[in-house]
């Protein structure tokens, strides 16, 4: 309703502007005096056609359903965690939101402000001189469920959640440690510590999981499935997963930790 009132007012002030610069046009509608005080009477209508068109472009950005919620959404939200949930959500348009390369440093700085390393050892309990078998692997990457996703322009899907993991080996335990954060949400944490006996463990491998996640689009919620790398750590009846960025460095850790594993198991 709104816009359709916009439209009308708008063309209706053009038509006024066009007869008011035709003289012939103006004399003809409204006598040979309907020229005075015409450059008055367009600067004034320039004026208000200014005013209605900012204000059809504020409503073409805040006045839409997608533009509600993200209002709704970043209700008691940080500025920063209002910016994630436009990156995430915001569309339409006019809507600009910040770049793929943008919101990838923003998460790559705040994981790299805290010290996982240092809070899984401290959450393990042990020294760092008995977890040395072999080096400790670190992985890392984004996790999708319950979480805002989307696509950058490259190609490659983010999400509003990112996880860090660290393993350790002992001379006869390993232990995991998983960390979780959110980009949107500054008080999400999520952690879990395991540790199991070397003969307990079945493998070490890589798998792909496929994990239900939030798209948004014409301002609806639009669950989706999406499959990511995932670290395996199998022991019998169970996986423990972690996210991974799937690059060579990964498979480096993942073939010393199985070679690891058939050295632990020959000795038994």
């Amino acid at each position: 309703m709104v816009r359709r009132l916009f439209v009308s007012v708008v063309f209706v002030l053009l038509v006024v502007l066009v007869v008011l610069e035709n003289p012939a046009m103006a004399a003809y509608y409204y006598g040979s005096s309907a020229r005075r005080g015409t450059n008055e009477m367009q600067g004034i209508l320039i004026l208000i056609g200014i005013a209605l068109v900012g204000f059809g472009g504020y409503q073409a950005v805040n006045g839409t359903p997608n533009a509600k919620l993200v209002k709704k959404l970043c209700e008691n939200k940080t500025p920063e965690e209002s910016r994630v949930i436009q990156y995430f959500v915001a569309e339409g348009c006019m809507v600009t939101t910040m770049p793929d390369n943008e919101y990838l440093d923003m998460v790559y700085r705040k994981r790299d402000s805290m010290d996982f390393k240092k809070m899984a050892i401290d959450k393990i309990g042990l020294d760092e001189d008995e977890i040395n078998e072999i080096p400790p692997a670190m992985f890392r990457g984004f996790t999708f469920s319950d979480a805002y996703a989307k696509q950058c322009a490259n190609g490659d899907r983010v999400s509003s959640k990112y996880e860090v993991s660290w393993l350790f080996f002992s001379s006869t335990q390993v232990y995991i440690y998983v960390h979780s954060f959110s980009m949107d949400d500054s008080s999400f944490k999520a952690v879990y510590t395991r540790e199991f006996f070397y003969k307990d463990v079945t493998s070490f491998s890589t798998s792909s999981k496929t994990e239900t996640t939030r798209f948004y689009e014409a301002a609806k919620n639009v669950e989706r499935t999406v499959t990511s790398n995932k670290f395996a750590l199998v022991v019998p009846g169970d996986d423990l997963l972690a996210s991974m960025g799937g690059n060579s460095e990964d498979d480096d850790k993942i073939q010393a930790m199985k070679h690891k594993l058939r050295e632990k198991k020959q000795e038994a």
